[in-house]
């Protein structure tokens, strides 16, 4: 009997060669997922530290330990690496002001966030006549 030597026992170098390039593929395609995956969860995080932060500064002005009154970029001093704005408007409403807080970060390393919000308040000045 003649014995056929066409049994193949393992893989050619070029199914090895294959096999690796798509390992490397695949693995290409989910580290990008996983960096994705990280800097929304980073920026997630930050936007929400920025809109505590602006509730916050909108309380502080609401009850009156802030004055009403617009200022720019200002550091935060609870918060290194964040500053606020406060921007002071007439509103529609006779006695109310339209108040917007800003609050962004300042660090150049960081990824940049920005956070606003507008109020109604009153208006201290008209309070004090009454």
């Amino acid at each position: 009997m003649i014995e056929s030597r066409n049994h193949r026992c393992g893989l050619s170098l070029l199914e090895v060669i294959l096999a690796l390039a798509i390992l490397g593929i695949s693995m290409a395609a989910i580290s990008q997922l996983f960096f994705l995956g990280a800097r929304s969860a980073t920026q997630a995080t930050l936007r929400n530290e920025a809109n505590i932060l602006a509730d916050t500064k909108m309380a502080e002005l609401s009850a009156g330990i802030l004055e009403p009154q617009s200022v720019g970029q200002a550091a935060i001093a609870d918060a290194p690496g964040w500053s606020y704005s406060v921007q002071i408007d007439d509103g529609d409403q006779p006695d109310l002001l339209v108040a917007t807080v800003t609050v962004r970060t300042t660090d150049p390393g960081q990824v940049p966030v920005a956070m606003s919000i507008t109020r109604f308040i009153p208006d201290p000045d008209v309070q004090d006549q009454e």
